[in-house]
This record gives structure tokens, C-alpha cells and sequence, in this order.
């Protein structure tokens, strides 16, 4: 689904007839999970790679081509549940492999990209003058409403039409229009607000994002 700036927004004054076809879908829990790990197995599967050492490459070949499904499924088991993994082929396997799915989202090899990404960024444009946190109160803002499918106009709009168990129900039941707000309030503190020099020049900004326990999203940036 493409992404709309708030300036685009609020020149909006007709809501789509479609709408609710649409949005039939993005309300289904089931549905968009489905589609999220349908999206993230094809990323894997075309970006998770192995990386090995070319001088130990054929004693890592022989591990890989003796190990079955089963043994590495326990094994990930072990791991996952934190607990010494008992195999030693497959600890002998894991000592020869450098990297795993550094592209993976959530995954550690990721985090730790991130990381060497974020100490690169410092030493390249120095130390960051601003750190902050960005938590957008999705339960009071017309437009996450407006994105889960309520016929409101934002220029014309009062809180207290809508009670906050209404608003959290509807949160609930639409995640997807919960993520669109927040993309759109982030993008547009960073083009208005960084981009624009209210702080001066921008030279360089890196976040990462985070979901909180009721599973809404908030960034923390350095700037």
C-alpha cells in the first residue's frame, strides 16, 4: 500500500468509495499475518545466505551434506530455548559459519549490522547532536482513525466524539492502520522538522524501530 505524507493528507476531502473493500482485508488478523510471513519466508529465502572461510569450506561442505533436517531442527530448538546444543557436528558446523541472515529483520545478525552501520555513521559524521524517542498517540489522532476506515474529516474534528475504549477497539482491530499513521508522523517530523533546518543543517539521522507490549510501534532516532 502506498505511503501518503501529511501534506497530501489533508488536501483529502472525499473518502474513497472503495475504502471499506479495501480495508476488509487489513482488519483480518489472520489474513495479514498470513501475508506477513508469506513476505518475510520470500525474503529469507532469497537473502538469508551462509558465509565460511574458502580454506575450510570442504569440511564445512561434508557437515552440511551429513546433517539432516531433524538434527538441525533440534539444534535450533536448543538454541532457542537456550540451552548448550548437545550436537557436535552441528556446534563443529556453527564454529565454521561467520554470518546467517544478516538481512533478516528481528534477526541478531541484523541487529548487529545495525550497529556497525551506527558506530560507522558517528565516525564518519561525528557524534549526533540530538537523541530522541518517538511514541505517536495513535489512540488520539483522527488520522489513525481516519486510516482504520472512520468517515471523519480531519480539519473538522473533536476528541470527544469518539471514547477512548471505541478508539482502542478500533486500533486493535486495524494494526496495519496503527503502522500507516506512524509512518506518516515520522516521515513527516523528519522532512518538516530535520530537513527543513529548524536545528540547523542536517547532516546525517539513524533510527531504529521497536514495538512496544500492546504491539504499536515507536522509533528511537539519532540525529
Amino acid at each position: 500500500m502506498d505511503k501518503i505524507n501529511a501534506s497530501s493528507f489533508f488536501q483529502v476531502n472525499s473518502y474513497p468509495e472503495n475504502a471499506n473493500v479495501v480495508r476488509r482485508f487489513q482488519s483480518h488478523a489472520a489474513f495479514v499475518s498470513l501475508c506477513f510471513d508469506i513476505r518475510r519466508r520470500s525474503h529469507n529465502n532469497s537473502k538469508v545466505y551462509v558465509q565460511t572461510m574458502w580454506n575450510t569450506w570442504p569440511k564445512t561442505r561434508a557437515l552440511l551434506e551429513k546433517l539432516t533436517s531433524e538434527e538441525l531442527l533440534e539444534a535450533a530448538e536448543q538454541a532457542r530455548q537456550y540451552r548448550p546444543i548437545t550436537n557436535p557436528a552441528v556446534k563443529e558446523l556453527l564454529k565454521a559459519i561467520t554470518r546467517v541472515g544478516a538481512t533478516s529483520a528481528g534477526s541478531n545478525e541484523k541487529k548487529s549490522h545495525m550497529l556497525v552501520e551506527l558506530k560507522s555513521s558517528v565516525v564518519y559524521h561525528g557524534c549526533p547532536i540530538i537523541f530522541l524517542t518517538l511514541n505517536p498517540g495513535d489512540l488520539y489522532s483522527p488520522i489513525s482513525l481516519y486510516y482504520a476506515g472512520e468517515k471523519i474529516n480531519p480539519k473538522d474534528f473533536l476528541p470527544k466524539w469518539y471514547t477512548a475504549s471505541y478508539r482502542l477497539k478500533m486500533m486493535l482491530r486495524n494494526p496495519l492502520a496503527v503502522v500507516e499513521y506512524f509512518h506518516t508522523l515520522i516521515n513527516t517530523i523528519i522532512e518538516q522538522v530535520f530537513k527543513k533546518g529548524i536545528f540547523g543543517d542536517m547532516r546525517h539521522y539513524y533510527g531504529t524501530i521497536e514495538y512496544q507490549g500492546r504491539g504499536t510501534p515507536h522509533i528511537h532516532m539519532t540525529v
